[in-house]
């Protein structure tokens, strides 16, 4: 997730009335990058070009055409959500993360990540090379809601659903493959939000 939020607004609003006062600058600055801030309690609440909108209890600026994706803390609950931002956005499979497991690497473990806000799925993408090799796709969390996972084949219809793999842990298995792209999906069966870490390795067979 990206949202960074900071009181840069609240100077910028500070520096509005300053300006207007003096009729001699623009209030805003006409450039403040895609990273949101929080929206001022009165309008205009966000500078020029930019909208005020939800994002996980928080109303915040974000400039026109930008997207917000895995928003940050939730304030009703206080629950912090892990800063994934870097492989985001990947809530479909035309968005995946595309890893280099199949490619380059035999195993590669990502976290910690999260499902947030509520009802995400993170979607990551495995292309094996060779025929009738398999996929092994492990979530785990600390605490609280469980994270699940699925494996999907190319057309994004699940081939392996997960299954409980001990405390706090979920893993599924796919063998006997052809030589296709596959994608490996994170979500959380409730809708609910969690931070998580996701293992994903080319397997023979599956024990």
């Amino acid at each position: 997730m990206r949202v960074q939020v900071t009181s840069v607004a609240v100077a910028s609003f500070s520096l509005g009335a300053l300006c207007a006062a003096l009729a001699a600058c623009s209030p805003y600055n006409p450039d403040l990058g895609a990273t949101p801030y929080l929206c001022a309690e009165q309008e205009p609440r966000c500078p020029a070009d930019y909208a005020c909108v939800d994002s996980a209890g928080r109303e915040v600026c974000v400039a026109s055409g930008v997207t917000i994706v895995d928003a940050g803390p939730d304030s009703p609950t206080g629950f912090q959500c892990a800063m994934d931002g870097m492989l985001e956005p990947n809530d479909a499979i035309d968005a995946s993360y595309q890893t280099d497991v199949g490619v380059g690497a035999q195993r590669r473990v990502f976290g910690p990540l999260s499902i947030c806000p509520d009802g995400d799925k993170d979607h990551f993408q495995i292309n094996i090379m060779s025929a009738n090799r398999g996929i092994e796709v492990i979530t785990q969390w600390d605490s609280g809601q469980p994270i699940s996972c699925a494996i999907l084949n190319s057309a994004g219809t699940a081939i392996a659903n997960g299954s409980p793999m001990g405390q706090n842990a979920i893993r599924a298995c796919a063998t006997n493959l052809p030589i296709s792209q596959y994608y490996a999906v994170a979500f959380s069966p409730k809708s609910l939000r969690n931070n998580y870490r996701i293992e994903m390795r080319v397997v023979d067979n599956c024990l």
